[in-house]
């Protein structure tokens, strides 16, 4: 009996030992449950965006949104006269039931300001039953503000400020009470009462993803099933892979819980990618049993085999796709780089699932002999061994080879010239952050959104945060209110400015107080809700901006450069001593992200790309090992620029990072591929052969796992959220075209570099040397 080769020891440990690896994959299970339960769902936060140390973070985190930032759910309320008595009377009912409410700021709306003015003029703070009585009130209050509330006798909307701060449980609770409140305030008839605004949206979206999700996991699900049943029928049990790429799936989720990495928007979409690949694990250990047990031996040996041969090949794999996704690392964007922790991690527990539990299950399956008699059958028939392996999709993978080869430099400069395009038109594919683009837009509480913008105008804004020793000091009062004014009539996009100067001159008669002890005296006049909107304690104070809607009107390059104007207006007018100014908001740390996506994405790729190669020249000390698998994803990089410019799609959060994944889809296939290869030319030294029985033999695990995760992918495409589609697009693209380059442009290379290794030996010896010199610097 011969010895156990090296290579050979884990495959016999797993054949050995299959009540030990399924006892720990349940433990391992159940605790993955246990752990799952403590993962938290998160919208969309600052320190996804931007790094929590950064001064961008701390100015928008700590100065702007702790101390002023507020969202609002606006109650929008038509009819033939709003200001009639009876509807003012209504939305004073709403409005007092939810100043009562906890978390609710502030209540802006008509109503309140013909109470307002009532009680300065009448003594007594109501709503009259005289319509004549009520317009005269109406022209008491501020004007700028009753222009922004009602537009016209036709529309006015009731504004509840919340702090930004909430939770999305807290907020969504406030929105319910909202709507019991909106029920029971009992509106005349005829008059219209919708409840819409930036929360109400918010929540929208994520009740919308959970239904739209739930449905694509099922319909990704029934398409993988039917994609494995399609091309992996030529085994037994076919449709393992699926469990066993999800029990990886469960594992991960463990993990997360574990380690406390919420869940988002982003890092939901991870899933359909691990899925992807994580499959094609399974398959590739799948396919190689099958095809050993075929030949006629046992199942302990054809479980030894596979894991000698095929586990290190999908391991090195494994390898290369981690090294395309830790490319995501390079990213400013924090959810960027959380997006690729997420995908290493289950890129891992992945591999671990198909290595030890798919191989045990199918070893627990096959080990009381060999039920199938067709294998019983084929060789003592005199079937030839390639006869025994070979499908009818392996058949046509060497065919399309084999037609590849004989127009190898045709097949070249078509790509070449197609990747080149590609990559220049990838510079003018634009990017989209604004995730009011992301929702269906024939969502009703999109619609709803969009009709209140339409009326009373958008809500984008600009905030200034000024900071000093005495906001109260009348010349810093003065400054703000004038920059207010020059900016507003200098800046069309500015349409007004709200800050605590421009409520004091409203208190005073229209001017700024003289002395900061009557400026004192008149904040503490303002209502606490409005006060603490716009100032401070003393040392802080915010104005904003309005810029209507500026980020669908001028596009997120137009607001970036509206924001450096801006800064130049701040230098140009100057700033008081001892004054410091500073433009934050929403929009600013948007504009950031869209600068770090568009400059940082060919970065990540080519870093991808380097880091891919040298990782390849140290595991294999060989050059055409290592530059082979590389230069097809660079073709599928400037295929997949192409498609996007010539479809009109945008770039977001998540295609921004179709880079890495190319890079960890394309190398997987190109890995496997070319493993199988040299496996066959060390047994027959032929390479025509090797090549030839290296696409018949593998041809049909790669294409089964291609098309299972084009057709899982696909049903993202049905998906009604935009981002969802465009990452199922691009994603079935990608791979789509990653199998086209595995099995046209990656043979081509492969065989003409083999061919040359006398040549290229001498500059592989230099370029080994200087890799192990810089591996030993490090």
């Amino acid at each position: 009996m011969r010895p156990i080769d090296g290579k050979e020891r884990l495959g016999c440990w797993i054949a050995r030992n299959p009540e030990i690896i399924l006892i720990a994959a349940v433990l391992l299970t159940l605790l993955s449950l246990h752990y799952a339960q403590q993962i938290e769902m998160h919208g969309m936060r600052t320190e996804d965006f931007v790094d929590k140390g950064s001064m961008l973070y701390q100015t928008y985190e700590h100065l702007f949104k702790e101390r002023f930032a507020t969202e609002s759910i606006t109650v929008v309320i038509e009819g033939d006269d709003v200001t009639a008595p009876d509807v003012l009377k209504a939305m004073d009912r709403l409005a007092v039931h939810m100043e009562s409410v906890p978390d609710v700021l502030s209540v802006e709306g008509i109503s309140q300001i013909v109470k307002g003015a009532a009680e300065r003029e009448l003594g007594r703070r109501y709503i009259p039953d005289e319509q004549s009585l009520i317009d005269t009130l109406l022209l008491k209050g501020d004007a700028r503000l009753l222009q922004n509330i009602l537009p016209d006798r036709r529309h006015t909307i009731l504004s509840m400020e919340l702090p930004l701060t909430l939770s999305e449980e807290e907020r969504e609770e406030v929105l319910r009470e909202t709507e019991r409140a909106v029920a029971m305030a009992e509106f005349p008839p005829g008059v219209g009462v919708t409840v819409t605004g930036n929360a109400a949206l918010g929540v929208a979206i994520k009740n919308e993803m959970s239904k739209s999700n739930a449905s694509l996991l099922v319909a990704s699900g029934i398409l993988m099933i039917l994609a494995l049943l399609l091309v992996f029928r030529h085994v037994n049990l076919p449709l393992l892979p699926l469990p066993v790429v999800f029990l990886g799936i469960i594992w991960t989720f463990g993990i997360m819980g574990l380690l406390h990495i919420p869940m988002t928007m982003i890092s939901m979409s991870a899933f359909p990618i691990l899925i992807g690949i994580g499959i094609d694990y399974a398959i590739q250990f799948h396919n190689r049993i099958e095809e050993e047990f075929s030949k006629g031996g046992s199942i302990k040996k054809a479980v030894v085999e596979t894991v000698a041969h095929t586990a290190p090949a999908v391991l090195i794999a494994l390898a290369i796709t981690a090294a395309g996704f830790f490319s995501l690392f390079t990213s400013s964007v924090p959810m960027i780089r959380e997006f690729g922790v997420l995908c290493l991690i289950g890129l891992i527990m992945c591999f671990l699932s198909a290595l030890f539990v798919g191989i045990t299950v199918l070893y627990a399956a096959e080990r009381n002999g060999n039920n199938r008699k067709n294998r019983a059958n084929k060789r003592a028939e005199g079937a030839s061994e390639s006869a025994v392996t070979e499908t009818a999709i392996g058949r046509a993978v060497r065919s399309a080879v084999k037609f590849s080869l004989r127009r190898g430099v045709l097949i070249l400069l078509l790509a070449l010239a197609l990747s080149l395009a590609g990559v220049y038109s990838d510079t003018m594919v634009p990017v989209d952050t604004d995730f009011k683009n992301y929702m269906p837009q024939d969502l009703p509480p999109l619609v709803q959104f969009r009709h209140l913008v339409d009326i009373f105008g958008g809500s984008d804004e600009l905030n200034i945060i000024v900071q000093g020793d005495d906001i109260t000091d009348p010349k810093i009062l003065e400054w703000m209110n004038n920059f207010g004014d020059y900016i507003t009539e200098s800046r069309q996009q500015v349409y007004y400015v709200n800050s605590v100067a421009g409520y004091m001159r409203m208190l005073n008669n229209g001017s700024i107080p003289e002395d900061a002890t009557s400026a004192r005296y008149l904040l503490s006049l303002m209502p606490s809700s409005m006060r603490d909107r716009y100032i401070d304690g003393h040392d802080t104070a915010v104005m904003d901006i309005n810029i209507g809607n500026a980020l669908r009107d001028l596009g997120e390059e137009g607001v970036d450069r509206l924001i450096k104007e801006m800064y130049k207006d701040v230098e140009w007018f100057g700033v008081p001593p001892g004054i410091t100014v500073v433009i934050t908001g929403n929009l600013v740390v948007m504009t950031t992200v869209i600068e770090a996506l568009t400059t940082g994405r060919t970065e990540m790729t080519l870093f991808g790309l380097v880091v891919i190669f040298f990782i390849l020249l140290l595991i294999y000390r060989d050059l055409i090992k290592a530059i082979v698998p590389v230069l097809p994803m660079l073709v599928v990089i400037g295929w997949m620029g192409g498609v996007m410019y010539i479809t009109g799609m945008k770039y977001t959060p998540l295609t921004a990072t179709l880079g890495a994944l190319i890079l960890g889809v394309g190398s997987e296939y190109s890995i496997l591929m070319m493993e199988r290869f040299y496996e066959e030319l060390e047994r027959f030294n032929d390479i025509d052969q090797a090549i030839s029985r290296a696409s018949s033999s593998i041809g049909s695990a790669l294409v089964a796992s291609g098309l299972t995760t084009v057709f899982g992918f696909g049903a993202l495409i049905t998906s009604p959220f935009v981002i969802t589609n465009n990452f199922g697009t691009v994603t079935v693209l990608a791979v789509i075209f990653a199998l086209i380059t595995t099995f046209t442009v990656f043979p081509v290379l492969l065989v003409q570099l083999e061919r040359g290794r006398e040549r290229i030996q001498r500059l592989n010896v230099i370029l080994i040397d200087a890799v192990k010199r810089c591996a030993g610097a490090v």
